[in-house]
Order: C-alpha cells, then sequence, then structure tokens
C-alpha cells in the first residue's frame, strides 16, 4: 500500500525494559531465572524506528511516564508524551484484583497518544511497544488488506494472533482506525478499571465486549465473568469470544509475527511455531453450566459497585457456585491423574 500518510503510530511502553528477550520467549521465566533476563535501554531501538518507517505515517507518538524520561530524551521525527505512572496491578489491592501486570500502563499510554492523534488528520493508528522492533511496512500492508475484506472495516482491530481455543487474545501491536482503537482503549479502562476476569489476555476481549458489542453479542452479563474459560467455560461466554474473534480482531500473520525483536533478539521457532498453529485449533463443544464456572462473586461486586444492591439470594449463589468450581477442577485433576496413571 503506498498511501499511509493518514496513518499514525505510537510507540508506547518504558524507556528502560526489563524481562525476558525474543530468544528465550519459550522458556519460562522460573527457568530462566534473573540472569536470563534482560535491562534493555529502548531510546535507540525508538529512534531505529523511527528513522526505518517515518514514510508510512502522519505522525508519530513517543508515549512513556515522567519517571522514564531523562534529560536530552527526544527523537527526530516524533513527539515525546508522557504523564504519571499509574501503576501495574499489584496482588491484595483489592477483593478483585489478583497480580501484577502492565495492562493499564498499555492502555492508559496508548490513550494518552491517541489524544495527540485527534490534533492531526490521521485515520488509521499502529500501537507498538517501545522494547520491541517490528516490520511496519508488513504490518501495515497486512493490515490494509484485512481492512478490504472486513464489513465494517473502521471496526476491526489487527493484532498479532488470538488462540479460540483457549480465549486469548494477544497484545504486541494493534492496529486499527483511530475511533476503534480509542473504544478498545476506554472500553478497558471503563468502569473504573474493574477486572472482569484475572487474565489479562482474556479480560481485553471481555470488556471491549462488554462496553461496545454487548447489544450484538446478547448473552447475559454474567457470562463476561467466566473463572477460567480453558477450565470450563459456559455457552454463552463462549458465544463472546467467538464473536470478537470472527467480527473484531484479525490476525496480521506469521510474517509480520516473525519480524519482532524483542529486547534485542529475534523470537525462536519453538515460541512463534506452536502459537502459530493454536490460532486453527477450536474451543472444545463441550460447555458446562453456569452456576459452575461463573466468578459470582466478581459479578455481584460489579453490579453492587453501579449501585445495585445485593440480596441473600445473590450471595447463596456465590457460595454455591465457588464451591462447585473447586469440586469442578478438583474432578479434572482427578481425571488427569487417572490418565496419566493409564498411559504409565
Amino acid at each position: 500500500m503506498k498511501e499511509k500518510k493518514n496513518i499514525g503510530l505510537i510507540i508506547q511502553g518504558p524507556l528502560t525494559s526489563f524481562g525476558r528477550g525474543g530468544a528465550s520467549s519459550h522458556i519460562p521465566t522460573e527457568e530462566l531465572g534473573k540472569e536470563g533476563l534482560v535491562r534493555f535501554d529502548c531510546r535507540e531501538n525508538i529512534q531505529r524506528i523511527i528513522s526505518d518507517f517515518k514514510d508510512l505515517f502522519e505522525v508519530v507518538v513517543v508515549s512513556t511516564w515522567d519517571s522514564e524520561v531523562m534529560a536530552g530524551d527526544e527523537w527526530l521525527g516524533a513527539v515525546l508524551v508522557h504523564g504519571p505512572d499509574p501503576g501495574g496491578i499489584q496482588k491484595g489491592g483489592s477483593a478483585y484484583t489478583y497480580k501484577s501486570n502492565n495492562k493499564y500502563r498499555q492502555f492508559i499510554g496508548t490513550y494518552n497518544g491517541l489524544l495527540e492523534f485527534e490534533r492531526h488528520d490521521v485515520e488509521y493508528v499502529v500501537k507498538m511497544r517501545s522494547d520491541q522492533y517490528v516490520d511496519l511496512r508488513k504490518l501495515t500492508d497486512s493490515f490494509m488488506k484485512q481492512v478490504q475484506k472486513a464489513k465494517r472495516p473502521t471496526e476491526i482491530i489487527g493484532v498479532p494472533f488470538f488462540h479460540p481455543a483457549t480465549y486469548m487474545l494477544h497484545d504486541f501491536y494493534f492496529v486499527s482506525s483511530l475511533i476503534a482503537m480509542k473504544k478498545f482503549c476506554e472500553a478497558v479502562l471503563a468502569y473504573d478499571m474493574f477486572e472482569f476476569i484475572d487474565s489479562v489476555h482474556r479480560e481485553m476481549v471481555l470488556k471491549h465486549a462488554y462496553t461496545c458489542y454487548r447489544g450484538d453479542i446478547r448473552v447475559p452479563d454474567w457470562a463476561y465473568f467466566p473463572y477460567s474459560p480453558p477450565n470450563g467455560v459456559s455457552t454463552a461466554t463462549k458465544k463472546i469470544f467467538q464473536y470478537m474473534f470472527e467480527n473484531v480482531y484479525v490476525s496480521l500473520g506469521g510474517e509480520v509475527l516473525r519480524s519482532i525483536v524483542w529486547r534485542g533478539s529475534a523470537f525462536s521457532e519453538e515460541y512463534l511455531r506452536p502459537r502459530l498453529l493454536a490460532q486453527h485449533i477450536l474451543p472444545k463443544r463441550f460447555s458446562i453450566l453456569p452456576l459452575i464456572c461463573i466468578d459470582w462473586g466478581r459479578y455481584f461486586y460489579f453490579f453492587q459497585k453501579q449501585g445495585r444492591t445485593i440480596l441473600l439470594r445473590d450471595k447463596i449463589i456465590t457460595v454455591i457456585g465457588r464451591f462447585s468450581w473447586k469440586f469442578w477442577q478438583f474432578m479434572r485433576r482427578v481425571k488427569t491423574a487417572t490418565s496419566n496413571y493409564k498411559i504409565s
């Protein structure tokens, strides 16, 4: 595609990044140990991205946090925006906040960049990480081919890949219309950043669906609050993910994914191959009762925060549901152990 001047680029994230590199991404963090992690200065990477791909974009924004910026931090061909660090989600913060992650950093930082785009003639947006290098020509070309095929081109969001069988959406990069990206960010940050599920890669889908597509999907509100879909899921929750994967998110393919360099090294085939293959694996047909697989405590607490009164009936459902889920997981473990014993 030659005419790309109506696209904006957001390079979002820290200016110093710490974690696994691309080459070690297939190795669990606990096996790598601290000595296997990488401390990566993103500044040179950011300038390389801008220099290599500036001709594709109307405007480039580097979005980070006040605490990351040092004297002299600037990039030729880009606007720098930064604000207070909202922090990651920390375990123990509230009854329904479980683990530490950077989800809100990502979406607040992206949203800050989108506000800058509103002052320019930008129709589409690419959002990428500050600690990754991606071939943005391949990415934009792949996305625009999807736009040409889409029934609602202004609503689709290009993503690295998603896994229907595990109900997961991955987020190394996003590309969409400015309107769709803004709605996506607003959805994830909505309801005072209440978490629908303690899984970043599933909550993005659930909260986006609830906020923007509830009227199209037409399932009960409780369906948006599952415990862990791969370990037991209702038909209604399945319908949410199926709708979003078929109508909203589009995978940009392996060629783009293979161009990623993360914290200085490329992904290995050991990491990439199973993830690309998993895109074609469908969920199991088997569903279980909502009473068992819905996090009723989280669901009722959410509506209590919206002003609804919690009834005795709701508390009883919560207790029965929690016990049923634990029993269901126990039976799954027994079945797995029995199967392994027979094989051995």
